[in-house]
């Protein structure tokens, strides 16, 4: 079994999903062979949680690891798919980016074999920090010899990168918007911290954002951009992810050379998407740690299965129903109840596993933290019509929160916020998203929040989604 993730990867960037431009020739050339799911949904809008989830099968609201402070680490006892994998004999493996697919995490420290392409620790052997982001060009020779090593025995690959992630541009523009004559600087990371409004300029738009002026500095940089340097933005992070799409077609040949392709089952994923000024905002920043609109939380999802047809499914699907799913693929049988549901049903039946997914975590940035100063948490609920968002600050003077609702069907783009309307659907959907909350991380008296003991078996063994 091969697991890629294209981290940052967003679903309507894909172009056998209906972009624009040619980003992804070879994942489209692997989709027209494979199970290719249309609905499916993150639970977090940053790659440590989401990376966990992934591979717990649980919220992240459960396996806890939802901060990059000190002490941050996932439990031992926590099971992973990897554990499961070990236990049954088969050679585990993960070439990664590094950064929060670090070891220092308590993930990828399971795979009997880990290499990372790029990485630093901090001078106080702290966490990881990223002198740059590692990328498929490094990941994908390594995972070639490893694999050439193995191809006789029962394995799982996990291959990942941060082609698709901020700075862009790893091709310097050479691909598409060639003859842009900006002048903003886009070998940096840029982002907001908040919902934005631009300064309006003979009726263009323009976003002021920040970024660090050196790696480890605080979000002191500040830049404006324009609509040009939006597009360009969004030009340079489409070319790279035609350059990671590249990568994969290249590991996929040799797949296929090594006479794999037909016993293996192949999984393309990212943990989540990224925004482009959508209400004016770029990256995931905001006062809680990135948001939960379609640009983040909808990414792909593709399995090429040897003796199964290619088709499209359009269920509703969390992607931490991946872990159960895969677990099942290869009779392993976890000893935990799990939040994720098994795919089966979905593919073989056409049934729909889920009324709602959920989305969601907590974010306390520490006493460190340049960019984040408030605790916050951050919960979505959404069917394949309506979508509601909360977003909650933990400022000195208590909690701050704000709902949004929007009508995915009359408008996709997520712009019109129609929670003033108090429709029905919006307070069934808010009961709903108050239960899930609850039961998985509740507050204390004091405002803190705390895990619910037991929550991973008591939301398994609910109805609902």
């Amino acid at each position: 079994m091969i697991l890629i993730s294209v981290t940052n990867l967003r679903y309507d960037h894909v172009s056998s999903n209906g972009y624009f431009r040619p980003t992804t020739p070879s994942l489209d050339a692997l989709a027209a062979e494979s199970l290719v799911f249309s609905n499916t949904f993150a639970q977090a809008s940053w790659t440590l949680p989401g990376g966990i989830s992934m591979f717990t099968g649980l919220y992240p609201f459960s396996h806890g690891v939802m901060n990059r402070t000190p002490g941050t680490r996932l439990p031992d006892k926590t099971r992973t798919l990897i554990d499961l994998l070990n236990q049954k004999g088969y050679r585990t493996a993960a070439f990664t980016g590094g950064f929060d697919y670090d070891p220092h995490w308590g993930l990828t420290s399971r795979f009997s074999h880990y290499e990372e392409c790029k990485n630093t620790l901090s001078p106080a052997g702290g966490p990881p920090g990223p002198d740059y982001y590692g990328e498929f060009r490094c990941a994908v020779p390594k995972a070639l010899e490893w694999l050439e090593g193995v191809r006789d025995k029962k394995f799982f690959l996990f291959l990942q990168s941060f082609d698709a992630h901020c700075p862009f541009g790893q091709d310097k523009g050479e691909l598409y918007d060639t003859d842009y004559k900006g002048t903003v600087d886009f070998g940096r990371c840029l982002l907001t911290f908040e919902k934005t409004q631009p300064d309006v300029k003979d009726g263009l738009p323009y976003y002021s954002i920040k970024f660090q002026p050196k790696p480890g500095a605080a979000f002191t940089g500040t830049a404006v951009l324009g609509p040009e340097d939006v597009r360009h933005l969004i030009a340079l992070y489409d070319e790279d992810v035609t350059f990671a799409d590249k990568e994969i077609g290249r590991f996929l040949k040799q797949v296929k050379a090594l006479g794999l392709e037909e016993k293996t089952i192949i999984i393309v994923t990212s943990e989540h998407g990224d925004m482009f000024g959508k209400h004016g905002r770029f990256m995931r920043g905001g006062p809680v740690r990135g948001t939960l609109y379609d640009d983040v939380i909808h990414v792909p999802l593709m399995i090429r299965h040897p003796k199964l047809r290619a088709r499209r499914v359009d269920a509703l699907v969390e992607q931490i129903d991946l872990m159960p799913t895969l677990a099942s693929a290869l009779a392993l049988k976890p000893r935990a109840p799990l939040q994720g549901k098994n795919l089966g049903p979905a593919i073989l039946e056409g049934r729909e596993l889920h009324d709602y997914i959920f989305a969601g975590s907590g974010y306390d940035p520490g006493k460190s933290n340049g960019a984040f100063k408030n605790r916050s948490r951050i919960e979505a609920i959404r069917d394949k019509r309506y979508k509601l968002i909360r977003e909650t600050v933990f400022e000195a003077t208590g909690p701050v929160r704000q709902t949004e609702f929007y009508d995915i069907l009359a408008d996709a783009d997520e712009m019109h916020d129609i929670s003033g309307q108090a429709l029905p659907v919006q307070a069934e959907m808010l009961k709903r998203l108050d239960e899930r909350s609850a039961a998985l991380f509740p507050l204390s008296r004091g405002g803190r929040e705390r895990p619910s003991a037991g929550s991973s078996e008591r939301l398994s063994r609910s109805a609902g989604p």
